[in-house]
């Protein structure tokens, strides 16, 4: 995939969150800051196709390292996550 900008990637995994993962109610609207583990939004199960996701959509795989709840507390942080890791791979 093409380099996309921070907006556009927000934009895009909090429409995976909310259409694929089905997450998100009119009485609790995601958001890009969204508490996604506080709110139960990822699970062992969605957080495993949200990995899948990430690796068919953007190209990179997550280390385990990286598997934390800090990187994982909102859509934000999942961007911020993907960014860099393209940024690293890209600089192989």
């Amino acid at each position: 995939m093409a380099d996309v900008d921070r907006a556009t990637l927000h934009d895009r995994l909090l429409g995976y969150v909310r259409d694929d993962l089905k997450a998100g109610t009119e009485a609790e609207p995601l958001t890009v800051d969204s508490p996604l583990l506080d709110m139960g939004v990822l699970d062992s199960v969605r957080t495993a196709r949200l990995l899948a996701h990430i690796r068919s959509e953007y190209g990179v795989r997550v280390p385990p390292g990286q598997m934390t709840g800090e990187h994982f507390r909102s859509v934000a942080a999942i961007a911020d996550l993907v960014l860099t890791l393209r940024s690293q791979a890209a600089s192989l």
